[in-house]
């Protein structure tokens, strides 16, 4: 076996060495059997063809899958049970297409490559090197369209990597080459196909067990970190998706067959970005890993952290007048974005009324003793510049030292008079006294709404003084209404009746419906009676209790629909779960329901 040979190769060229004039002999020689379903991507049977090849090789089974197939590449960013499930069946299954509707690769709307692909200047080395060329793993990959090694475009051959014949070998692959007319590449960018050819040999190469973490985690924390998220926790998403195709271009992702279009689930960046309810290609995860400026071997190291762009608290107090100066005793920070360099901008609120902003994030310890525009002085400071320029006779220019700021600001403060002292009911006042200007400068704002206009302020006050908040609401009117006493035992009996036609109308529809709470309730228009007041509709509840189904049986009922539905037609099994409408998530759970009907279709 050659470095980073495709096992299919290795099986090829025992064929055309072995003097077998059909390919049935070779199979039989491999596999024990006439007819294989030989894939050249995920081979299986390796047990089978290991156990007759040991012998005469010194690598180990798991070499052959890590090294010589694409097992890695496909099954790096899926759960540890699909890793297994498609490693068990490498290893002891007979070939089949389930396999890669395990691995998602039916199911994904990156295909492929159509033909074998070579690197030129490889296969001149290996001519000359070793008689014969063969083919590479990497090279077969869809995000791979450059040889990492001699940095030049692949071409493609004229050979078909999924054959209309499932059991056939390619004796010649030199008779093969430089046949296909190959695409143009001119207007790509040719750096970023190197990068992720590099990308996607590690990624063939190597387990990262990235099943073990949160990728959704790291993704949020780097997309923190790259402003992409906004100061509610959600993701600009349009500003993404406009970054995302200016970074790569259109170009490179037509090539990808990665263009983020669409809404919501029917684009893709939007979809990984959010809380992952599928798999995605390995391509998808490259394109977005390297957007936010990491690496396979780098993303690892995000995983568990929270986005601090100004570090852990407590923070260090900027206020020269305090007795606390430099001090870390600042609880009190609020992170914002900056609407035009989108940059964190963290506002720090100290106890002595000292109030700072910089914008971040802090990447030295100097950054954390810098400030980029004071807020507020607060009482601490003022009492200090009193005491210098009244008591102490001290010079303007003396007091912007000592208290590091402009002559002109010390000048503009000590004509200011001076109040009592600072304290934490002081501090309080002030904050309440903000949130009732607020209700005088907007007098038709509803209270969300006087929330939404200054957030922090509105969560300072509710820590502080919950009850005082609540006694002091905007005066909009807002219309009541008369509580009428219920009875909830008729209520009952007249809901029940409703749910129990709407369950019969729900059953009765030709798609399935799964029957839920949420279901029935828009069915008869309830939706909201039902999840807020069940406890006063016990029959009603029980009843909907006993009716409404799991996921797994509603994703039965879908199986049964679909085989009835498909009982003019040879039955397989990508034709029933695409008739079901299954994601392939659910495949090794619904396998058993699936193979009764295949195995005893009626």
């Amino acid at each position: 076996m050659f470095k980073d040979e495709l096992l299919y190769s290795v099986l090829a060229r025992y064929h055309k060495r072995s003097g077998n004039l059909s390919n049935k002999d070779s199979t039989l020689d491999l596999f024990g059997k006439k007819k294989a379903y030989i894939i050249p991507d995920l081979t299986t049977d390796l047990e089978i063809i290991f156990e007759k090849v040991n012998p005469f090789l010194s690598l180990s089974i798991d070499e052959w899958i890590n090294y010589h197939t694409l097992y890695n590449y496909y099954t790096n960013f899926t759960s540890k049970e699909i890793k297994q499930s498609v490693r068990d069946t490498m290893l002891k299954g007979c070939g089949n297409n389930s396999l890669h509707y395990s691995t998602g690769q039916v199911a994904w709307t990156v295909k492929e490559p159509m033909y074998y692909r070579y690197c030129p200047n490889c296969y001149e080395e290996d001519i000359q090197m070793n008689g014969e060329t063969y083919w590479r793993t990497y090279h077969q990959l869809p995000s791979v369209f450059i040889c990492s090694k001699h940095s030049v475009l692949l071409e493609n051959s004229s050979l078909l990597i999924r054959p209309g014949n499932s059991s056939y070998f390619y004796p010649n692959i030199e008779n093969s080459l430089n046949s296909e007319e190959n695409s143009d590449y001119s207007k790509v960018n040719f750096g970023m196909l190197r990068h992720f050819a590099v990308e996607s040999s590690k990624l063939n190469n190597k387990d990262y067990k990235f099943d073990q973490l949160n990728l959704l985690e790291i993704y949020h924390y780097l997309l923190h970190r790259e402003g992409y998220v906004k100061t509610n926790g959600t993701i600009d998403q349009r500003r993404l998706k406009e970054d995302f195709i200016k970074k790569f271009k259109t170009e490179l992702l037509s090539l990808m067959q990665s263009i983020p279009s669409g809404v919501d689930g029917n684009c893709w960046l939007r979809a990984i970005t959010r809380k992952h309810r599928k798999s995605f290609h390995p391509v998808r995860h490259l394109l977005l890993i390297y957007f936010l400026g990491e690496s396979v071997d780098t993303i690892k190291q995000y995983a568990n952290k929270y986005y601090t762009p100004f570090g852990e608290g407590p923070h260090l107090c900027l206020n020269p007048a305090a007795k606390h100066y430099l001090q870390p005793v600042i609880t009190d920070l609020k992170v914002s974005r900056c609407n035009d360099s989108k940059r964190p901008v963290g506002t720090f609120y100290c106890v002595c009324g000292f109030v700072y902003s910089r914008k971040g994030p802090d990447k030295t310890e100097d950054d954390k003793t810098k400030i980029g525009r004071i807020k507020m002085f607060g009482e601490t400071w003022l009492n200090k510049l009193h005491q210098l320029v009244e008591i102490e006779q001290v010079s303007y220019k003396a007091c912007s030292k000592i208290l590091k700021v402009d002559t002109k600001t010390i000048i503009k403060y000590s004509r200011k008079k001076i109040s009592k002292p600072i304290t934490k009911k002081n501090i309080k006042s002030d904050l309440k006294q903000m949130w009732l200007d607020l209700i005088e400068q907007y007098p038709t704002f509803s209270r969300t709404e006087l929330r939404k206009r200054d957030p922090s302020l509105y969560m300072r006050i509710y820590r502080k003084d919950k009850e005082w908040l609540k006694n002091h609401p905007p005066s909009v009117k807002t219309n009541i209404d008369t509580n009428n006493r219920v009875d909830w035992a008729k209520r009952d009996l007249q809901i029940l009746a409703k749910v129990k036609v709407a369950v019969e109308e729900l059953n009765s529809r030709e798609k399935p419906v799964k029957i839920t709470t949420s279901s029935i309730g828009k069915a008869i228009n309830q939706l909201t009676l039902l999840e807020k007041k069940a406890d006063k509709l016990p029959r009603t509840k029980a009843y909907i209790d006993s009716v409404k189904e799991s996921v797994t049986d509603f994703q039965k009922r879908r199986i049964n629909w679909s085989v009835k539905h498909l009982r003019d037609e040879e039955l397989e099994f990508w034709k029933i779960v695409r008739k079901a409408g299954i994601r392939e998530s659910f495949y090794h759970d619904l396998a058993e329901e699936i193979m009764t009907h295949l195995n005893h279709p009626t």
